[in-house]
């Protein structure tokens, strides 16, 4: 036990070491959420696996941003998955999840299960595999805008953001099992630009990114219908727009093809597929309706939270 206990330490000490002096460059942690019902002792044989787990996350993620890895054996297995946002250059998605993993075991002590947001990078770890490959619902957050598109401008606005985000749901989910990514700019009738992103965790199936993306289109007219800009995010995929440009241009920025977004425009669930309730917290696997909800305003940015 004394051997285990040493180990484990130093993992928790590496971990800290090689986030200390990257914390600075990091921008504002964006969501967390903890399984306060799934704990893990310590000293114990999954502490282990997991700080050792973390503890190398970063220095494999490979250069389209992606990771995902098991260590130990049942019950005690701890796996991950590490997701940079696909414009995002390598060494800042390795400092981004290094971070993100001194962060997340500060934030969720003794906790089996954990997800963790920044702008530029998404953790998740759980006790178990079954994060690998699947298409998660929940926990996730939306966030907005203040600012809205003026009342005579709103329908045109809303047409051009379905079509732009319909052709990057395509785009994204054709990609192959390294990166399921896509950006894209329309002109507005107004002459401003709409940008937008989409991306899934690349061990998606494709129909399981266009389901999962299309599922979190549907979310924005609830959270952002009139807004200029907003983006919901989701473990296994993201949506985002703005009138500013966000991302960084990428060989994978093509024009978007024209075709309208999948899916009905009135937020409900898509036919012949049953999705979790709307906003649903907890575990990944749909956990129970809200229980309770946080909003926080940053600048001009409002964040959305299911707890």
């Amino acid at each position: 036990m004394g051997s285990l206990t040493q180990i484990s330490f130093l993992s928790h000490i590496l971990i800290h070491l090689l986030a200390l002096t990257l914390t600075f460059a990091q921008p504002h942690f964006l969501f967390h959420n903890c399984s306060n019902s799934v704990n893990y002792t310590i000293p114990s044989t999954f502490q282990t696996n997991l700080n050792t787990l973390l503890s190398s996350l970063s220095s494999n993620i490979d250069a389209y941003g992606f990771y995902n890895s098991s260590m130990g054996r049942d019950p005690d297995r701890a796996s991950a998955v590490a997701l940079c946002r696909g414009d995002v250059e390598l060494d800042i998605c390795r400092s981004c999840v290094t971070v993100s993993t001194s962060k997340l075991i500060q934030l969720c002590p003794n906790q089996r299960e954990a997800i963790g947001y920044y702008d530029n990078c998404m953790l998740r770890y759980s006790n178990n595999e079954t994060i690998f490959g699947k298409m998660a619902w929940g926990p996730g957050f939306e966030k907005w805008n203040t600012n809205n598109v003026s009342d005579e401008q709103l329908s045109k606005f809303n047409e051009v953001r379905s079509r732009l985000f319909g052709g990057l749901i395509n785009r994204a989910a054709s990609g192959d099992s390294r990166r399921k990514y896509a950006t894209g700019e329309a002109q507005l009738p107004d002459s401003k630009t709409i940008y937008a992103l989409v991306q899934c965790t690349p061990d998606l199936s494709e129909s399981d990114c266009s389901f999962c993306l299309n599922a979190t289109l549907e979310r924005i007219p609830s959270c952002c219908s009139n807004r200029i800009g907003g983006a919901v995010y989701k473990p296994t995929c993201n949506i985002r727009y703005e009138l500013d440009k966000f991302y960084n241009d990428t060989k994978d920025a093509a024009a978007p093809s024209p075709q309208l977004a999948a899916g009905p425009s009135n937020n409900e669930p898509m036919p012949n597929a049953a999705l979790p309730p709307p906003l649903a917290a907890g575990p990944s696997n749909n956990a129970p309706p809200l229980s309770g909800m946080n909003i926080v305003i940053v600048s001009s940015i409002v964040i959305f939270v299911t707890l």
